[in-house]
């Protein structure tokens, strides 16, 4: 006995593989016993419990189990005297009743609950990643895609790389995966709540901007913005005015109003653009705008929609 209660031995090796059996699926508990005996021959049982009969099956099938680890220590064992018994636990009426009624509710419960919990699931990825995606702009959902490609792909690695894992890590990964999904989709209401508040639904790309007011009836030049033209198309000014070009879009695609500068031509430093540059569905902005000291003409347009014909004329007198 002292041989065996030495550090390493196999009492040592008994106990460590006791943290070992409570990885393993159907396992309920280990006890070792040794006889009280000063002298002589020591009486060692080492006794494991099992759900079913399956899963002892198993256990003893494979390596490590008690009966290889008490192999590997032949000269302390009594020739002869090693036994492995199998044996059935015998319950009450009462608690077989009980086991009876789990059976039951297990048979039952499970084949509606797990499909449907599996459904309830993949309802609210399809919801919470759509309404996710539709709030941020294409440079953020590229690289979002891929990190939740790579964080299902790990999850799963782990999941098929154990062959046995604990019910409590299964709920957890999936009560965070629904966490993070709830979560998100909810930013992203709140979020696009609060930019159709703004005027119109934000465009991705472009944050949302707040829309300006157009001023008091008649302070300005009204000018609407539709898909794809404005109304009018001529407007008529003196030289040297100042202007106030109210906007409002119509349509429902994005427009502005860009007025070339002195030079005649776009994308200059004296143009006169729309606050805000991006006018979305619903929106309205203002063009502050100087008119020539001489007569001409002065030409404008929608920057994203100059292809189809989207352009007016300032005839200055």
């Amino acid at each position: 006995m002292d041989e065996a209660s030495r550090p390493g031995g196999l009492l040592a090796e008994l106990g460590e593989h006791r943290s070992f059996l409570r990885q393993q699926h159907g396992f309920q508990e280990m006890q070792i016993t040794r006889s009280i005996n000063a002298e002589g021959n020591v009486l060692l049982v080492v006794e494991t419990r099992w759900q079913d009969d399956n899963s002892l099956v198993e256990y003893e099938t494979r390596e490590p189990n008690v009966m290889s680890i008490v192999n590997k220590y032949p000269e302390l064992i009594v020739r002869d005297s090693l036994q492995v018994l199998d044996m059935e636990a015998v319950r009450a009426e009462a608690a077989r009743s009980v086991d009876v009624a789990t059976q039951v509710s297990e048979r039952l419960a499970l084949p509606l609950l797990v499909p449907l919990g599996v459904l309830a699931f993949a309802l609210l990825v399809i919801y919470g990643l759509s309404r996710i995606y539709l709030e941020v702009s294409n440079d953020v959902a590229t690289p979002l895609a891929a990190g939740i490609s790579v964080g299902v792909l790990a999850i799963a690695w782990y999941l098929s790389s154990r062959p046995s894992i604990a019910a409590w890590q299964v709920a957890s990964i999936s009560v965070a995966a629904a966490a993070l999904l709830t979560g998100g989709a909810l930013f992203a209401v709140i979020e696009g709540d609060e930019g159709e508040a703004k005027g119109g639904t934000p465009v991705a790309g472009a944050s949302p901007t707040a829309q300006p007011s157009p001023g008091a009836p008649g302070a300005g030049i009204a000018v609407i913005m539709k898909d794809n033209l404005f109304e009018p198309t001529e407007l008529t000014v003196k030289a040297g005015e100042a202007v106030r070009m109210n906007l409002t879009n119509d349509g429902v695609a994005v427009h502005n109003m860009r007025i070339a500068g002195a030079d005649g031509n776009y994308n200059t430093d004296d143009d006169a653009v729309s606050d805000p540059e991006i006018v979305n569905a619903g929106g309205t902005a203002v063009v502050n705008w100087t008119a020539p000291g001489t007569p001409g003409e002065v030409k404008f347009q929608c920057d994203f929609h100059v292809s189809v014909g989207m352009v007016g004329t300032i005839t200055v007198e």
